[in-house]
């Protein structure tokens, strides 16, 4: 009977297991699309829609997706989306 003393523990090192396991999913691209389209909307001006942005892979590995949202006054936002879905800043080009 003294197992029983340890089934909450067990219990909650099962469920620690499955939370870093559903942290450690790979985000699809519609959600990364998603996600900076949302982003887009909350900083656009007036008349900006969601079905503005579109995205391109990119041949580099570390960058996973090119977001580019482009606003129909003109504003064209772009987004570098490294492997997790995180942003990254713009690559630079060589400098003169």
């Amino acid at each position: 009977m003294r197992w029983l003393y340890f089934l909450p523990l067990a219990g909650l090192v099962a469920y620690a297991a499955y939370l870093g396991w559903l942290r450690g999913q790979l985000p699809s691209e519609t959600e990364i699309i998603n996600r900076y389209a949302a982003a887009y909307l909350a900083m656009a001006p007036e008349g900006a829609q969601p079905t503005d942005c579109a995205a391109t892979s990119h041949p580099d590995e570390a960058i996973r997706m090119i977001v580019t949202c482009a606003h129909p006054s003109g504003l064209v936002t772009t987004y570098h989306v490294g492997p997790r879905g995180e942003a990254l800043p713009a690559p630079q080009g060589p400098s003169a």
